[in-house]
């Protein structure tokens, strides 16, 4: 009667943990709307639904047993055709993430991805009901048949219903393999190219690909629970533990443990009772949904009930840091946090046992090595009720006679008698590491549930269009989204956007052509061998193209097209040619070196335009007319030209124009890094990296230095101090790119 007196110790809040979030922030609410004006039309490759048709059917049969042809053929057939689909599905989403890098709105990749979940999911219950079909096209022609054998006919009576019994458990299973081929390629081949344009995934979409929930009609079916997530709730409106229920109970009590002044709060008897339904958040209806979205995000990571409960695991953990010889800081926060863990153990138990969840939730661990001997004629409700509930063993037992005869056996019910007193005489140390398995299940179950939910809200706002005249009538429109693979976009050149001039100048040609001469050698082959043609036969890498070449000199061309996103890259492609060509005259220099040749030095210069040039023509020949021609000539020089305030000194460097360096920016994902490099003996400097695809597929890095132009002395050249005006330089140095790779 004095325990409300007793002294009871404070209760830790949440701060005192590095709680970890699961964000779900997805969206299609910045995509056109279709021609229903409710949807958004997709049109995905046909070649690619039909593979997916095509090997949906053969994983169905393989799962299930029935077999529509000779089982070795279709065996084979299977084979070839998952290879082949992974090549598919990997051309579709580099499709897709450049038409999203074209409309600069990573939500058509998004939309993409969703529409082929979607694609999938309904092919598979499509191809369920083909195989359903023919099964029972099978059982009637052997029904019209004269002679029909019995036995051949009771059989395929038995697969129809062997098919239509297992229907969920296959489409699962088929679903979850499709989805395992589409991981594999994301984490290889489209995680590169989508970390360039966009930066990381969002790991909402990546957990739908191993998201059980999205295959399932019933994602609250006890079987499915109880085998993909070690958890079964309950159904009924009186049970404590419906997930409803469980939800409300763990938002209370995690916004009860976030609040700021829990540790001072007073463990009243009557505050004890009031935690267990508090839902006192602080704040308007704004800041109230704003903190229980803060708080589902937390319960959406299992991982936090280990960091909250698990103090057996700190404990090893300590035991560890230990062995290791950790300073006393460390092993001082470690003992600390176990007391808070210990503590916070005993509330979470003490809410849970008050309501009578924990007895349900001891139960549902208990009756999972015996359930399957009753279910069917029970189901996993009954067999739990029947432990916790005396009532209700009376019903039990009389369902269990009534039925023998109908399955031929006979049910004992002596094991589960024996799981009622081992569970009466259990202690509460087991007790509690079944509520810590419990609700880091339950947690993994709400978020996959809350993830399968955004999906499905994703896909019903999604048309897929296979029909020629919404497909005419969107495209004419435009609001058709398609993801197609290479031969079924639409041929023909498209019209150029924009465009980036490479100007690469040699330095002293006229001085090395005249020392070359005195020595009776040829120039004209040493200047072809040693720079313009090794360049030549770069040019394809990097989609470039001549506009012309002087006598000491070569202007390139690279061109973006119209709705051609793949070649999007059209300035860091042009500042890997430059690296590249520094690379040529470098590896060639040490040759003739070698023999006493002339050594070439090289001015880069690279311009960005975001308009297309204009063209004349001689004769057969096309000649290109760009302002930015001129500017890369600038960019390329050594001195300053009549109507240029800028001297520059470019020998063996590569400068990019400030319009080239924004449009780089948006070509790919660049990371900053700003300091010192004692190793290069640089101070203060800024740097920017990052990779680009060439056209081959190959991923190239690049590595550019951000600084501003210093005003010099005309006369002597010293410098007088920084303007506000900045220059970009391509850096090529090898040993720079090494140094970078290990800061960032």
């Amino acid at each position: 009667m004095f325990d409300f007196f007793k002294y009871q110790p404070r209760l830790p809040g949440l701060k005192d943990f590095p709680m970890e979030s699961y964000a779900t922030d997805f969206s299609l609410d910045r995509l056109v709307l279709g021609v229903d004006n409710i949807r958004c039309d997709v049109r995905l490759s046909p070649t690619f639904c039909n593979a997916t048709a095509k090997l949906a059917a053969l994983l169905i049969e393989r799962e299930a047993g029935i077999w529509t042809d000779s089982e070795k053929k279709r065996l084979n057939v299977l084979a070839k055709e998952q290879e082949s689909y992974r090549q598919l599905y990997g051309q579709v989403m580099s499709d897709a993430v450049n038409k999203a890098r074209a409309a600069k709105e990573m939500q058509v990749d998004f939309l993409a991805q969703i529409a082929i979940l979607r694609m999938v999911h309904d092919e598979i219950r499509r191809q369920y009901d083909i195989l359903i079909g023919h099964c029972k096209n099978a059982i009637r022609r052997s029904d019209m048949a004269r002679h029909g054998d019995h036995k051949e006919a009771l059989k395929l009576k038995e697969n129809l219903a062997h098919i239509l019994q297992s229907r969920e458990a296959v489409q699962q299973k088929v679903g979850l393999e499709l989805c395992g081929y589409f991981k594999e390629i994301r984490e290889t081949d489209i995680r590169e190219i989508r970390e360039a344009v966009f930066g990381q995934d969002l790991p909402f979409l990546f957990d739908l690909l191993t998201n059980p929930i999205v295959h399932m009609d019933n994602p609250f079916n006890d079987h499915f629970m109880i085998e993909e997530y070690d958890i079964c709730l309950g159904r009924r409106v009186e049970d404590p533990d419906r997930y409803e229920m469980m939800l409300s109970l763990m938002r209370s009590i995690f916004g009860f443990l976030e609040m700021e002044e829990t540790a001072a709060i007073s463990w009243s008897l009557d505050r004890r009772r009031r935690e267990i339904t508090a839902t006192e958040l602080p704040g308007d209806d704004e800041a109230k949904k704003f903190q229980l979205h803060r708080l589902d995000q937390w319960i959406k990571r299992p991982e936090n009930i280990d960091l909250l409960l698990n103090r057996d695991l700190a404990k090893k953990q300590y035991r560890s840091l230990k062995r290791e010889k950790a300073d006393q800081e460390t092993l001082q926060f470690h003992r600390r946090r176990m007391k808070h863990q210990r503590l916070l153990m005993g509330y979470f138990f003490r809410q849970f046992s008050r309501t009578g969840l924990m007895e349900r939730i001891t139960a549902s661990y208990e009756m999972q090595s015996l359930y399957r001997n009753y279910c069917p004629p029970l189901v996993p409700q009954q067999v739990l009720q029947y432990l916790i509930n005396p009532k209700s063993r009376k019903l039990v037992r009389n369902r269990l006679k009534r039925l023998k005869k109908l399955y031929g056996k006979t049910f004992g019910l002596w094991p589960l008698n024996r799981k009622v007193v081992q569970m009466e005489r259990m202690g509460n140390r087991r007790k509690k590491e079944y509520l810590i398995r419990f609700l880091r299940a339950f947690c993994q179950y709400h978020r996959d549930l809350c993830c399968f939910n955004i999906y499905r809200d994703a896909a019903e706002r999604i048309n897929l269009v296979t029909d020629k005249k919404i497909l005419a009538l969107s495209k004419a429109n435009r609001t058709l989204y398609e993801f197609l693979l290479p031969h079924e976009q639409e041929m023909g050149e498209k019209p150029i956007m924009n465009h980036t001039i490479i100007k690469a100048d040699l330095r002293g040609s006229t001085d090395i052509t005249y020392q070359m001469n005195e020595r009776g050698l040829n120039p004209a082959s040493y200047f072809s061998l040693n720079f313009f043609d090794p360049i030549t036969e770069i040019l394809s890498e990097y989609d470039a193209h001549k506009v012309f070449i002087e006598g000491d000199a070569i202007i390139l061309s690279i061109f973006e097209r119209e709705d051609t996103p793949s070649g999007w890259y059209s300035v860091a492609r042009a500042c890997g040619m430059a690296i590249n060509m520094l690379m040529i005259i470098n590896r060639y220099n040490k040759k003739s070196q070698e023999y006493q040749l002339p050594v070439l030095e090289l001015g880069v210069g690279i311009c960005y335009r975001e308009d297309a040039p204009t063209f004349l023509f001689d004769g057969e020949n096309r000649i290109m007319i760009s302002p930015a021609i001129n500017l890369a000539d600038r960019l390329s020089e050594v001195e300053k030209t009549a109507d240029d305030l800028f001297l520059r000194y470019n020998i063996n460097g590569i400068e990019l124009n400030e319009a080239g360096f924004r449009k780089l920016a948006q070509e790919i994902d660049l990371k900053q890094f700003y300091g010192d490099i004692p190793d290069l003996q640089l101070e203060k400097v800024r740097l920017y990296t990052g990779k680009f695809p060439t056209k081959s597929g190959r991923y190239q890095r690049l590595v550019l230095r951000e600084a501003d132009v210093p005003a010099v002395n005309p006369k002597d050249l010293s410098q007088l101090h920084f303007t506000h005006r900045k220059y970009y330089e391509v850096c090529a140095s090898p040993t720079l790119y090494k140094v970078t790779k290990h800061l960032l």
